[in-house]
């Protein structure tokens, strides 16, 4: 059977991916809390041989308020911000308490690790945009079961979390649009103040989301923060007068809870571990606590407020009791709340401890803990004793939580192994291809008997293995049809492996394979893409990734820029000494030298500018850069100064390689994107305002069809009278609109980005073709160099491998509301620009290259774009599939490292997305490289 070089490449790339994904299904579970349900039925009537009395287990306040002010971060509490609330902290009617927040630093997560007390998985990062109904038990699940009372306002991630928990309920329908400050807040606002007047509820949620909007867009210091903590000061200072008027009758004080579900990055956004994501403030009004400099945890909310509302500590919590929240609590049922806690744990605990239980540390000190408890029973009146019981049921609680947090994750380690044995496969199959000579466009593979027995035998070995050790219960093999599946799976995989590798050995054998020697700047990727792929077994190097990138690429841009000076310098020394050399003929090489050495100055000059447009990575990314000066309120007009530029200059590189209708629309089109910006209020001109309409966008989205419709024209024709295709005009209308977009969605300062890169792109490319001393060395570098373009400007517009870079704000951009298809594709074209359009930029040159002095002397023009199209997928495959193999090797064995879940899980994440982009792209190349 005769199959084509590309299919296989198509195949292994779709064989990657479904062991990429393999991989994450063992790394990332999807749950790692069990469903099971805690019921009142567990509080503990007995203490060793001390009868305990379970009935003092009750609700502490007539009705709790709990706050969720999203992105609320510690130093936003400050006099000057929030004057009331801080009036109440320093008199004392308040406390504040710092909470660390586990990442993933986004809602979700949070909202189920504040009210089941348990981790959630890594991977609700990404559910976050759906929010599904969760069925792990929670503190208001248990409310609903003692016929309590729960209304909410706000974050309509609760809603869709906890569908009928709510006694009454207003969610924000669009919570994840980002462009709302006020509205959705004002709107919980007007509800609550309706339902302070109610009184038959007794827990009320309240989950603002301005601040966190804010944050998206404008970041931390914009000049709306500080009003919209006075209005959330202002709620405060309202729910504290109802509660000064509420009736008291019952001796049952009301209780207000002011807290963050996650801080904000100093940049914006947030997703990652910074220190300002990851803190954020409690604060307690209405009960006589205590202050404490003490850091708790966000998961320690559920196991306090189960205990204060009186309902059953949830099944899945794992966090320790705020103690000095319960000092309102008599003492004796103080003590009973923390052993009741503590108990739990230590049962937790025990489950992962097997046979060693009293051996563990914890066990001992539980032990010692009991016994106070014991002796203070006995003599009530001895407080000294109650307190050292309380301090050591909270100690040992503590290292309980620390202990299970660090044991709670659970590894399919099976599908794990399973992904990186497919994945070394299929790197090992590209690796191979490479050696096949490059006008060899198909081969051919034999069916026979002898692997077919051979993947059979090692499926029974494996089945067999599986069930002797018990491995059985992993997740991916609970299911009958999802195992049997799964086996069906690899043997085609297998088999199919078997089959292309047999079948490239015995050629290659047949075949002497060349070895071409290498040049420097070939030798320059060589080492770039080397140390890339061992430098991602350090966090360090993934978190300051930038600067690998910024370092390789200046060192190719700089030798290339050399070899091309020596070239013109032998030239010049040859023509200086020839007696025959025309005078005319020498200056004119002496001016090309002049003017080559401005352009390489002015190119490397520029791209040390962009590098300095956007701090990012993680030690450096607190500084101030361009970007944050330019995006001040009062420099305003430079920032429109630099988009005018910006955008005249993205016209004039489209204009290199496009028609002039497409120039003229490209221009319309740019025109449109700076008056979105300046109705927005971004930039400025001579002080005039637009009126706000989307009629801009409208015209900016018609010019596009327009653009696309010019190249497709052409195409139909060809089609209709049957003539010889060419999809090249397709091509340079796909790049048009693709810098077009990313005109409209980038910050302003960023659109500078665009013209950057196809310039950048085009300069390399004449590089290349000048120093380059064979055409297969030309196409090498020009595929080699446009990856590392790519990744380069991907770091240029300020992504790095946190979370909480991606730009939020850029899904939104001409949208009034959600919707996941739209806001995921907008944000994907925004954050992997840099790539999209030096890969499109890549095959605009590849399918242009018959322009090249070598192209048309040395073979056909079918045979060079077969050639070309061999050797992009032999190339592009190898750069992106082999250093994910070695970094997925990494993550398996760095699984229990201190950093996997805030460095080496979203670089994962990232490069996840990517390859999925990257499968794309080489089916689009085989499009236009047929």
């Amino acid at each position: 059977m005769i199959i084509k070089l590309k299919y296989i490449f198509v195949y292994l790339l779709f064989m990657f991916l479904f062991s990429i994904f393999l991989f994450c299904y063992g790394f990332f579970p999807f749950s790692y809390s069990t469903s099971a349900k805690s019921s009142l039925l567990d509080l503990p009537s007995s203490l060793d041989n001390a009868r305990l009395n379970n009935g003092s287990y009750k609700s502490r306040h007539s009705r709790i308020i709990l706050m969720v002010i999203d992105a609320m971060r510690c130093d936003f509490v400050t006099e000057k911000t929030m004057p009331f609330l801080h009036s109440l902290i320093a008199t004392g009617a308040a406390c504040q308490y710092r909470l660390q927040v586990h990442p993933p630093t986004v809602t979700m997560p949070r909202i189920k690790a504040m009210t089941s007390g348990s981790i959630p998985s890594f991977l609700d990062v990404i559910l976050n945009l759906g929010s599904a109904k969760t069925e792990l038990d929670t503190f208001l699940y248990q409310m609903i079961q003692q016929h309590q009372r729960i209304v909410f306002y706000g974050d309509n991630t609760w809603t869709n979390m906890f569908p009928d928990i709510f006694y009454r309920k207003r969610e924000n329908v669009d919570s994840l649009y980002v462009n709302d400050f006020y509205k959705g807040d004002e709107n919980i606002t007007n509800s609550m103040r309706l339902e302070l007047l109610n009184f038959d509820w007794e827990l009320m949620i309240l989950h603002y989301l301005g601040l966190d909007h804010i944050g998206h867009v404008e970041g931390p210091f914009s000049g709306k923060i500080p009003s919209k903590l006075k209005e959330m000061d202002n709620v405060i200072s309202e729910i504290v007068e109802s509660m000064n008027r509420w009736d008291k009758r019952n001796q049952t004080a009301p209780l207000l809870l002011i807290t963050g579900d996650h801080g904000m990055r100093d940049s914006g956004g947030h997703g990652g571990s910074t220190f300002s994501e990851t803190n954020v403030p409690l604060l307690v009004i209405g009960n006589n606590c205590t202050r404490s400099d003490d850091l708790f945890m966000q998961i320690d909310i559920a196991p306090t407020l189960a205990t204060l509302l009186g309902v059953a500590i949830p099944y899945s919590s794992i966090g320790s009791l705020i103690v000095p929240v319960l000092d309102d609590i008599p003492p004796i049922d103080k003590v009973y709340a923390a052993f009741y806690n503590t108990k739990r744990l230590v049962e937790k605990a025990q489950i992962l401890s097997n046979d060693n239980v009293k051996k563990q540390d914890f066990f001992l000190q539980y032990k010692e803990a009991k016994l106070l408890h014991t002796i203070f029973l006995e003599h009530e009146d001895d407080l000294t004793i109650l307190n050292k019981a309380i301090n050591k049921y909270s100690t040992i609680s503590r290292n309980l939580s620390a202990l299970l947090i660090k044991n709670y994750i659970r590894y399919d380690e099976f599908s794990m192994l399973l992904g990186i044995c497919l994945g070394v496969l299929t790197s090992t199959l590209s690796i191979l291809l490479v050696f096949l000579p490059q006008n060899i466009s198909e081969i051919k593979i034999q069916l026979n008997l002898v692997p077919i027995v051979a993947v059979l035998a090692t499926l029974s070995f494996t089945k067999y293995f599986i069930f002797k050790l018990d491995l059985i219960g992993l997740a991916i093999l609970q299911n009958f049809y999802s195992y049997h599946s799964l086996l069906v799976c690899i043997f085609c995989c297998l088999y199919i492996y078997w089959s292309v590798f047999k079948s490239i050995i015995s050629f290659i054998k047949k075949n002497r394979v060349q070895c071409h020697q290498a040049t420097p700047p070939i030798s320059c990727l060589v080492l770039g893409f080397s140390f890339h792929a061992i430098s991602s077994c350090s966090s360090s190097f993934i978190e300051e990734e930038h600067l690998i990138w910024y370092y390789f690429c200046s060192t190719l841009f700089l030798l290339m820029t050399i070899l091309e000076l020596k070239k013109l310098n032998r030239v010049i020394e040859k023509l200086k000494l020839s007696r025959r050399a025309n005078e005319g003929f020498l200056n004119n090489f002496l001016w090309e030298r002049h003017l080559f050495c401005i352009k390489s100055v002015l190119f490397l000059c520029g791209h040390i500018l962009l590098r300095r447009l956007n701090q990012t990575g993680d030690k450096w990314q607190h500084l101030a850069d361009i970007g944050d000066w330019l995006n001040k309120d009062e420099h305003k007009s430079p920032l429109s100064v630099v988009l005018v530029f910006a955008l005249c200059s993205t016209v004039y590189a489209i204009g290199r390689f496009a028609g002039v209708l497409t120039t003229i629309l490209s221009a319309t089109a740019c025109f449109l994107v700076y008056y979105y910006r300046l109705m927005a209020g971004l930039v400025a001109f001579f002080g005039i305002i637009p009126t706000k309409t989307n009629n801009c966008l409208t015209i900016f989205w018609i010019n596009l069809v327009e653009i696309f419709a010019i190249s497709l024209l052409p195409k139909l024709y060809n089609a209709i009278i049957k003539t010889k295709k060419d999809s090249s005009s397709i091509l340079v209308s796909v790049i048009t609109i693709t810098a077009l977009l990313s005109t409209l969605l980038h910050k302003p300062h960023n659109v500078i980005l665009v013209a950057a890169l196809l310039s950048s792109s085009r300069y390399l490319v004449t590089r290349i073709d000048n120093v380059s001393e064979s055409k297969l060395e030309s196409l090498l570098l020009k595929i080699g160099s446009h990856i590392w373009l790519g990744k380069l400007f991907y770091f240029y517009q300020g992504n790095s491998n946190n979370l909480a870079t991606i730009d939020l704000n850029a899904g939104y951009v001409g949208l009034s509301s959600f919707s996941f298809w739209r806001v995921g594709l907008l944000l994907l074209l925004n954050t992997y620009h840099g790539q999209i359009l030096s890969f499109l930029m890549l095959l605009y040159h590849l399918e242009n290259g018959h322009r090249h002095k070598f192209a048309n002397k040395l073979i056909q023009d079918e045979q060079r774009k077969q050639t070309i199209s061999n050797w992009f997928l032999k190339l592009y495959s190898i750069a992106n599939i082999i250093p994910l193999t070695f970094y997925v090797i990494v993550v398996a064995f760095m699984r229990n490292h201190i950093f996997v879940w805030t460095v080496f899980s979203p670089k994962l994440i990232y490069e996840c997305v990517h390859i999925t982009l990257t499968m794309i792209e080489m089916l689009v190349a085989i499009f236009f490289l047929k």
